[in-house]
C-alpha cells in the first residue's frame, strides 16, 4: 500500500501498480454515485491522474476511473 508521504509526491502521469481484483469506480456527472464498477482482471501498471480524499483517479482501458488509495502501490521509477 502507498504511504501518505508517497501519495503527496505522486504527479499526473506517474506509474502506479494495481493488483488483480481491485474495484474501480466510474463516476458520472453526479459524482456522489458510481454509474459503473469493474475489477482489474490481472495485476497492472497504469498512470496516476489525480487524488481526492480517499480516492485516486487512474487511467484504465483509455478512460479515467477511481480507485481507493489503499489499493494502489508505486509502480515504477517516479523520481
Amino acid at each position: 500500500m502507498i504511504t501518505k508521504q508517497e501519495m503527496k509526491k505522486l504527479r499526473k502521469g506517474d506509474l502506479i501498480y494495481l493488483p488483480s481484483e481491485v474495484v474501480l469506480f466510474k463516476f458520472g456527472k453526479d459524482a456522489m454515485v458510481a454509474n459503473r464498477i469493474t475489477k482489474t482482471p490481472k495485476p497492472m501498471t497504469t498512470a496516476f491522474v489525480s487524488q481526492a480524499e480517499n480516492l485516486c483517479e487512474v487511467l484504465y482501458n483509455g478512460e479515467i476511473w477511481s480507485v481507493e488509495t489503499n489499493n494502489i502501490f508505486l509502480g515504477g521509477n517516479n523520481d
